[in-house]
């Protein structure tokens, strides 16, 4: 009976050390993991759509000229009870289309305790459609895209849709 109970406890151990460590380590490991589980959720097939937006509705910029926005089920559940804030482990993921409707980017934006309480604790990335972060040239350096990405911060903040730092409503 000892013996079931320490191995029941290794093992709670274990998977505690591999939840904790999803949203941990560098902005680019936390890119990394965060790619593989919407591809392990299969988030456009499990997901649900931004309510009254389904897929391909008109994009504005910086996004995509047609744009799909999947959440998860705590993203979801957050904006049906027309929260003002998301809850914590909220992902939303913003399928941006160029206007021949392909692909272009995957914008992500999940919510971490702890991450970055200065900008709502959201974690922000540019996939490339293949799930490699992007990056951009500003001011003669490379920018990476992921993590406390300052164009999506600044233009968040700005959200005034009665949840903050979320620009679609």
């Amino acid at each position: 009976m000892k013996r079931l109970i320490l191995i029941l406890v290794l093992v709670l151990t274990v998977g505690l050390i591999y939840v904790g460590n999803v949203y941990s380590g560098s902005d680019e490991e936390m890119a990394s993991k965060l790619w593989s589980k919407l591809q392990s959720d299969n988030y456009t097939a499990n997901w649900k759509t931004w309510p009254g937006k389904g897929t391909m509705y008109k994009g504005t910029k910086p996004h995509g000229a047609f744009l799909s926005t999947y959440l998860n089920k705590e993203a979801y559940a957050g904006i049906e009870k027309k929260e003002k804030e998301l809850p914590y482990g909220s992902i939303i993921v913003k399928e941006n289309y160029m206007p021949d409707k392909k692909l272009g980017a995957v914008t992500v934006m999940s919510r971490v305790k702890d991450y970055n309480p200065d900008a709502g604790d959201w974690f922000w990335v540019k996939f490339a459609p293949d799930g490699k972060p992007m990056t951009m040239e500003k001011d003669g350096k490379t920018m990476n895209l992921a993590g406390k990405v300052p164009g999506c911060i600044g233009c968040h903040q700005a959200s005034s849709g009665g949840i903050k730092f979320i620009m679609t409503q």
